[in-house]
């Protein structure tokens, strides 16, 4: 851990570059044309590394604060290699089931994955409990003191602490009801209304408790060791990986009203889905408080196409995309261009290298920004 404090010192040298580089990623949010488009580039860990950042398993970290921050900080590290316009962050680890904990299940730890929700609450259950039943667990305020000593050892650096995970509503209802939700979709839609709205709850309350810890959360939230998104433009994430399984009228009847509800209520924010549902995605294009997209299969979609739709909507797509035959160059300048809305692009394009080529890969894309006329 003492190799660690070491690297905090030198990482309050790096403030004033991280500060930079959220100030280029809201100006991309709001609406603004930044001098160079954000590049959100990580560089990967090598042998040496493994000597300076140790690395604990997924279920001791769960119990040891500053094993979860050594486990964070190491891959904190990429993006601190990456040296562009990535924001470095870290956040308390605690699995996708943290927020269904405030319905009183517990979640499953393991050595190899991430936790995960075995325990499910029956219909009878579910249908008694009203929103003052919905209690922050010990398990969700051990993730929120985490967060408060990860803030402390990060004051000056410029780093930041991001959310605990956030699904969405349908994804937590079927976190904490199990699979037996699809045949309610038929057979009891009421009782899924009522446990769609307790979970918006969950999220307000959990969410609210996140943000209350975050320095720096009421004009900023960072995401995923690279994203910074503004609170004027809402500031949170959710994952709707369940919702693709659904065709169009359950997403119009299940999805929409609890999306465009917990979106309303924070202010907006950005969606991740892994899969593909082209149902899904015209929702997300089609909702005003849902400011961009990820997606997690990337490799599924026709990414030109989903970059001009972005550009069209007035949404920003962040993450990774595939390079596949092309050059890095042809790769970077296809889709800066497809992402271009008149002079400004809506791309925070995730990508990755080794060490030893990330100069060649900056003067590359500083290239193609030129290129594009998205460099000035």
């Amino acid at each position: 851990m003492d190799r660690i404090d070491v690297f905090i010192d030198r990482l309050k040298d790096r403030k004033i570059d991280f500060e930079r580089a959220a100030r280029l990623q809201t100006e991309v949010w709001e609406g603004e044309k930044p001098h160079i488009q954000p590049l959100l580039l990580s560089c990967s860990l090598d042998e040496n590394d493994d000597e300076y950042f140790p690395q604990f398993n997924l279920k001791e970290i769960h119990y040891d604060r500053q094993k979860m921050f050594a486990n964070q900080f190491r891959v904190m590290m990429t993006a601190v290699y990456g040296g562009a316009h990535a924001v470095p962050s870290v956040r308390a680890n605690m699995g996708c089931g943290i927020f269904p904990t405030l319905f009183g299940i517990k979640q499953e730890l393991f050595e190899d994955k991430m936790p995960w929700v075995k325990q499910h609450l029956s219909k009878e259950e579910l249908k008694a409990m009203g929103p003052e039943d919905l209690k922050l667990s010990d398990e969700f305020k051990i993730g929120l003191e985490y967060m408060e000593y990860m803030s402390e050892r990060l004051e000056g650096t410029g780093c930041m602490v991001y959310p605990m995970d956030l699904q969405g509503p349908f994804d937590i209802a079927h976190l904490v009801y199990g699979d037996a939700i699809f045949y309610d979709l038929y057979d009891d839609p009421e009782f899924v209304h009522h446990l769609l709205e307790l979970a918006c709850q969950a999220m307000f309350k959990g969410m609210e408790e996140c943000l209350k810890v975050i320095p720096g959360s009421e004009s900023m939230v960072a995401h995923y060791n690279e994203l910074v998104i503004p609170r004027s433009m809402g500031g949170i994430k959710t994952s709707e990986d369940t919702s693709t399984l659904l065709c169009k009228e359950h997403i119009e009847e299940f999805i929409v009203p609890y999306m465009k509800k917990v979106f309303s209520h924070f202010g907006g924010g950005y969606v991740h889905y892994c899969g593909r549902n082209p149902h899904l995605f015209e929702v997300v294009m089609g909702m005003p408080d849902v400011r961009g997209i990820n997606l997690g299969n990337p490799e599924m979609h026709d990414m030109e196409y989903v970059l001009r739709r972005c550009a069209e909507a007035g949404k920003i797509y962040y993450g990774i995309i595939p390079r596949n035959e092309e050059s890095v160059e042809e790769y970077f300048i296809k889709y800066l261009n497809a992402s271009k809305a008149g002079d400004k692009s809506v791309l925070l394009l995730s990508y990755a290298c080794k060490k030893e080529e990330r100069e060649e890969v900056l003067e590359v894309w500083e290239y193609a920004c030129r290129q594009t006329q998205l460099y000035s």
